[in-house]
């Protein structure tokens, strides 16, 4: 009986085996947090049987069914200064001062950068001197690395392109998705939804430099590298592989940001990486389950590190820290902190989703990071914020909008403004109470956002690319999407009307008072002769 089981279970396993597609994954950026979103999906999809095979960095922990490794080689976040060609390592923390203009061109810089080192790789170059390999379907991050697209034209087969964060205009063009401008803020500037006249204007002024940059400057360097590493001068430009694009994938939810409008091969899978919490290892269950006035939560995340902040910020942080009843866990990526106190843990690795799950956790400062806002929504927790780059600006001005966090400027870091932004978000109970109703609204879906992304994925593997969902918008000249010719038209006839209304109506005039003056003339002259 047992053996019949076990031939039954082969035969199953067998036959869903059969059912998988081959999935080709493309995700060579090096920082941890983009891979979390992106294993998210891409190891999901192994594990329900499809054949995976992924180039990344980031090697898996333990071993998948169906999952096939490329590793590339791995790059600390520091070491992109060597990759653009600077000769200084690259500190994240300097991005705080930097304006819009230099932090999008920055962007634009790494991803030439980028390409021509990952294009460059020597699994990405097996991959791509390949003949033997065929697949069903590409799956790639989208963060300007769209040199990548090459390999739509390789294989010719359907794109899903994952976006880490919440998604900008120039990545809702990739299906046509309209990004009205007066109320969806983007991503790299400080605005919210809410936005007066200067914030409009802002806004448009920006979005419309990523446009132009795009189509100017971006994309010739990207198509340029594209052709030279594919050995292929007569490939077609990425404006037309993106046209391989059948669903984007964003990590984004209207309970946790704004309201957007989407088409429906733009998918919000916001959170698709939290999972339930485990078991915490025992050291920190004990630290957190004895903390009878709960315990604050402090991680700058992946990319940033608390060791590297300014001496003078530490110290603030520590003397602040020293003077509260509440227990402190900080990820701390060295060794030691000198003058650290007894209320104190530090951690180099902490797993952050699973201890904002603990009950004793009271609040969570935060470099203010896409992902780290959405676990500590999922787990209602409030925060306070510490925004350096990218989109933890637009983060956190959200939770300050939505009433669950508070804001403390990296600059203006003391140890009286550490205790006092700690305690408002403490002592007043909304800022947790509206934490805890976030996260019902957030948790209230039909399916979690993992279950979203891997239904819409097989959707477009079953359905040929799903071409049935293609907007008509991205067969449209900009000027036809925008309706210029159709003003221009309407502008034209109105002003020809009134034209001719105006000319009939001088005409009238002229005659009418020409009339009057003759006889006016004629009277005059009368008198005259008198």
């Amino acid at each position: 009986m047992i053996s019949l089981q076990n031939i039954l279970l082969l035969v199953v396993v067998t036959l869903h085996g059969s059912d998988g597609a081959r999935i080709l994954g493309l995700f060579p950026i090096p920082g941890r947090s983009h891979m979390n979103v992106n294993a998210a999906i891409i190891e999901e999809l192994a594990r329900r049987g499809h054949q995976v095979t992924v180039v990344s960095p980031f090697p898996l922990a333990k071993p998948i069914p169906n999952y096939t490794e490329m590793v590339m080689k791995k790059m600390d976040i520091e070491d992109m200064g060597n990759a653009t060609g600077s000769a200084e390592r690259f500190d994240p923390f300097d991005m705080k001062d930097m304006n819009y203009i230099a932090k999008v061109a920055m962007l634009w810089g790494f991803g030439q950068a980028f390409c021509d080192m990952f294009l460059q790789d020597p699994a990405v170059q097996k991959l791509m001197q390949s003949d033997d390999l065929q697949f069903d379907l590409i799956m790639t991050e989208n963060f300007y690395l769209d040199c990548f697209l090459g390999f739509a034209h390789k294989y010719k087969v359907p794109v899903v392109q994952v976006c880490s964060f919440g998604g900008s205009e120039v990545i809702g063009d990739l299906v046509g998705n309209p990004y009205p401008y007066a109320y969806v803020p983007d991503v790299f500037q400080e605005l919210t939804d809410k936005m007066d006249f200067k914030g409009r204007l802002q806004n448009t002024l920006g979005l419309l430099f990523q446009q132009l940059g795009k189509i100017i400057y971006y994309i010739p360097k990207q198509n340029a590298l594209m052709r030279k590493h594919f050995n292929s001068p007569d490939m077609p430009s990425i404006m037309e592989l993106e046209k391989y694009t059948a669903l984007v994938l964003v990590n984004h939810h209207f309970s946790i940001s704004y309201p957007r409008p989407l088409m429906p091969n733009l998918v919000q899978v916001g959170g698709m990486h939290i999972k339930p919490p485990k078991e915490l290892p025992q050291d920190l269950k004990k630290f957190l389950d004895e903390a009878p006035d709960g315990v604050i939560f402090f991680s700058m995340g992946s990319n940033l590190k608390s060791s590297k902040m300014k001496e003078g910020t530490i110290k603030a942080l520590v003397e602040a820290f020293s003077k509260l009843k509440q227990k402190v866990l900080w990820k701390w990526e060295t060794d030691s902190l000198p003058g650290q106190p007894k209320n104190l843990k530090l951690g180099k690795w902490l797993p952050q989703s699973d201890i904002l799950a603990h009950p004793n956790v009271r609040l969570f400062i935060t470099h203010g990071g896409l992902l780290s806002t959405q676990e500590t929504i999922a787990r209602g927790v409030p925060i306070v914020g510490i925004p350096i780059f990218g989109d933890q600006r637009l983060n956190m001005n959200t939770a300050l909008a939505r009433g669950y966090g508070q804001i403390l400027e990296y600059e203006n870091i003391t140890t009286e403004s550490v205790l006092w932004a700690i305690n408002e978000v403490l002592e007043n109970p909304r800022y947790r109470e509206n934490a805890q109703r976030l996260s019902r609204i957030y948790r209230d879906q039909p399916l979690s956002p993992l279950d979203q992304a891997v239904f819409w994925t097989e959707y477009v593997i079953r359905h040929k690319g799903a071409p049935h969902m293609r907007s008509a918008a991205l067969d449209l000249a900009w000027y036809q999407y925008f309706l210029l010719d159709v003003i221009a038209v309407l502008a034209l006839g109105t002003g020809t009307v009134l034209f001719v209304v105006f000319v009939i109506v001088r005409a009238l005039l002229r005659k009418l008072c020409g009339g009057t003056k003759s006889k006016v003339t004629k009277v005059s002259d009368k008198k005259k002769r008198k």
